[in-house]
């Protein structure tokens, strides 16, 4: 039987990559992307991916520029000839208080986040319909979606809302060739291919603020992704399932918030 083929964006490093080699673990052929900014990081990856049995390939292209995911699936179509699930996981984390953001900054988190979502998956869509796969569409959100955490996160809390509202209507237009459309909405991500000090350092701190002591994995994400993606979920289109060891849960005192800066 040919093996599924599952291709996440901004899949070069970071979350993405981790995400990427445990879809590789439960059985997906996998198409990796990056920017370009570290083609090592996807080189390492891909490596990791192929020792687990199945097969990867590496498609490149800046997210940011206009035109992108289009050219992206044209490089796609190029190489494959099924798609079962796409992940939208790339993303810029950019922002500033409301009154002093300029429009480059804005136009940065507005071109990744939202427009090349939208584009990407509407290219995804066109694919499995053409191809005619009942397939899986996932985007990666954020649990800023539904809450004002402290930080000048405005323009990507923004659009991370926008991509849960596009999620219903991804849904709901692609339903008739029984493609499905969902977010998820991830608090603090720990990648766990990613060894640096740092993120050793950020666990440290990030863990006993959340109430299950736990940030979000990658595999677990890529769980959740492959459960979405399966006959069980069959029936889940349009949602949303925030992934975030009970962070927006909570809320924050007035202070925390620093109005008196901006």
């Amino acid at each position: 039987m040919e093996r599924k083929v599952c291709f996440i964006t901004g899949s070069g490093s970071g979350n993405g990559r981790g995400m990427a080699i445990r879809m590789a673990e439960l059985g997906y052929d996998i198409c990796l992307h990056h920017s370009g900014r570290d083609p090592q990081s996807a080189e390492e990856a891909k490596e990791i991916i192929e020792s687990k049995g199945v097969e990867c390939k590496i498609l490149t292209e800046n997210l940011s520029e206009s035109g992108a995911a289009q050219r992206l699936f044209e490089k796609f179509r190029a190489e494959y000839d099924r798609l079962d699930v796409f992940v939208n996981n790339s993303g810029r984390t950019m922002g500033g208080a409301i009154m002093k953001v300029d429009e480059e900054v804005f136009n940065t988190v507005s071109n990744v986040n939202f427009r090349a979502c939208y584009f990407c998956v509407a290219e995804a869509g066109k694919f499995m319909r053409e191809k005619g796969i009942e397939g899986s569409i996932i985007m990666i959100g954020s649990n800023h979606h539904c809450v004002n955490f402290p930080g000048r996160t405005s323009i990507y809390a923004s659009f991370k809302a926008a991509m849960v509202r596009f999620a219903k209507w991804a849904a709901l237009e692609f339903s008739p060739y029984k493609i499905r459309v969902n977010c998820i909405a991830p608090g603090w991500i720990d990648p766990e291919y990613d060894k640096t000090p740092g993120y050793r350092a950020k666990r440290e701190w990030v863990n006993p603020t959340l109430p299950l002591k736990q940030m979000v994995t990658s595999s677990e994400l890529a769980d959740i992704a492959h459960f979405l993606s399966s006959p069980s979920a069959r029936s889940i289109t349009g949602q949303t399932i925030d992934v975030d060891a009970g962070d927006s849960l909570l809320n924050a005192p007035l202070d925390a918030y620093h109005f008196e800066n901006d």
